[in-house]
């Protein structure tokens, strides 16, 4: 039987190693090694609608504090129920987690991109559905 974790974590890495940029992927502690230098991390909400609320336990937000110190970056891909993937890199996520809590909030209206807030805020841009995976890849040089 398949866990929840393996059928929605398994959405996002059919995209990403389908990418033909996507030339290694290796387990590492709290997520996947993307290319050598690209770390990723999943999280999932099971909710069909809008919005998605994802937390972060100490544990976790201080393995990918660690891991954005040891990576040339750090993308979380949160994984909204079916409607899809939206990406943010770790510095986007540390300005709206601040030191007031440990979740991030993800919306999307019908056909529009993700709208993103923490405890400390929103993002100030909104997220298309088409950046999961090239967010993971735009620091790479060509």
């Amino acid at each position: 039987m398949l866990e929840r974790q393996e059928f929605y974590w398994g959405a996002a890495l059919v995209r990403l190693v389908d990418d033909s940029r996507c030339n290694s992927l290796v387990k590492k502690d709290a997520g996947y090694l993307v290319n050598s230098n690209e770390f990723v991390a999943f999280k999932y909400s099971t909710k069909s609608r809008t919005p998605w609320r994802f937390s972060f336990g100490e544990d976790e937000f201080d393995r990918l504090e660690s891991a954005a110190n040891c990576h040339r970056s750090v993308v979380i891909a949160f994984i909204c129920g079916g409607d899809g993937v939206c990406a943010i890199a770790w510095p986007e996520i540390i300005s709206i987690l601040g030191d007031k809590g440990l979740w991030i909030s993800v919306k999307r209206n019908f056909h529009k991109q993700y709208g993103v807030a923490g405890p400390n805020g929103s993002l100030e841009r909104k997220v298309s559905v088409q950046e999961w995976p090239n967010l993971l890849f735009a620091s790479q040089v060509e």
